[in-house]
């Protein structure tokens, strides 16, 4: 309990967390709501839709009744819960602090697992904070178009939250790990963008299209079940446009999935943590 206490303590005053957490949070509203609202609103142009489809018939995406949609469907947030949890543990090995940090009496392990209950704590908040600007951000689009306001149920947004939370903790987590294995933050940073980007991006992404039993391989890696949770809570409806193909793998696939990667995560840095020479 002391060290998750001196671990939060030491987090929530750190700059970079409080940058990191604000821009995902500003991001979230501006090009989540903002920037869409006013093209939908001040545009002309109906290129590209579908015919007998308005920007109007676009902007039932930015109302309440399908914020928590929105929300997870959020493709920026997880990029910001990578370096959140790369920032946690590299930072240690940049500022020279471990070897103090995992000599203390609590020992190695429990340090550790008092850095990542922190970082536990501020992605849970990090992701209530993101669903509360987009609960307003809908608010402020429905009441500027003169629309009713209408909310998901609670069961749903709850289940959002859950999901989200999930997802963000296995980025922050292949953030933690990746900072652990090569004891800095900018390897770790950029491995795990460009994992995401064309491990899972590109060579899945198009491979799959064109080979399809590529998918019953896919479905084992971590970004491929978030886009099956995300997807799990289905998609807004748009006249016009038809809606998107069932997901590969159900939401149950998905959270028993990313819950193993989390747990491998936790474990492989507990061991190196423990084994390592940390002078080295």
């Amino acid at each position: 309990m002391r060290e998750f206490a001196a671990e939060l303590y030491k987090t929530v005053r750190r700059p970079a967390v409080w940058v990191c957490v604000l821009g995902l949070l500003a991001i979230a509203v501006t090009i989540g709501y903002a920037v869409p609202w006013l093209l939908e609103t001040f545009s002309k142009t109906t290129q590209g839709l579908p015919p007998g489809t308005t920007l109007a018939d676009l902007k039932v995406t930015l109302y309440p009744q399908n914020f928590v949609i929105n929300t997870v469907g959020n493709p920026l947030g997880g990029v910001f819960a990578l370096i959140l949890g790369v920032l946690l543990q590299g930072s240690e090995y940049g500022w020279g602090t471990v070897k103090m940090l995992y000599t203390q009496r609590a020992g190695r392990v429990a340090m550790l697992f008092g850095k990542l209950a922190a970082l536990a704590t501020v992605v849970v908040l990090m992701v209530i904070g993101l669903f509360a600007v987009d609960a307003a951000s809908s608010v402020a689009a429905a009441l500027l178009d003169g629309k009713s306001i209408g909310f998901p149920e609670a069961s749903e947004i709850v289940k959002g939250i859950a999901a989200m939370s999930l997802i963000f903790a296995f980025w922050a987590g292949f953030g933690f790990i990746l900072a652990t294995l090569f004891r800095q933050s900018a390897m770790a940073i950029g491995l795990g963008l460009a994992y995401a980007l064309v491990i899972e991006g590109l060579i899945f992404g198009l491979g799959s299209s064109l080979l399809s039993s590529l998918k019953n391989v896919q479905q084992w890696f971590p970004i491929a079940n978030t886009g099956y949770l995300t997807d799990s809570f289905g998609a807004v409806r748009i006249r016009g446009i038809r809606a998107s193909a069932p997901p590969f793998a159900d939401a149950t696939h998905a959270v028993l999935v990313l819950t193993a990667y989390v747990v491998v995560f936790v474990v492989i840095s507990a061991v190196l943590v423990r084994r390592r020479d940390v002078t080295s």
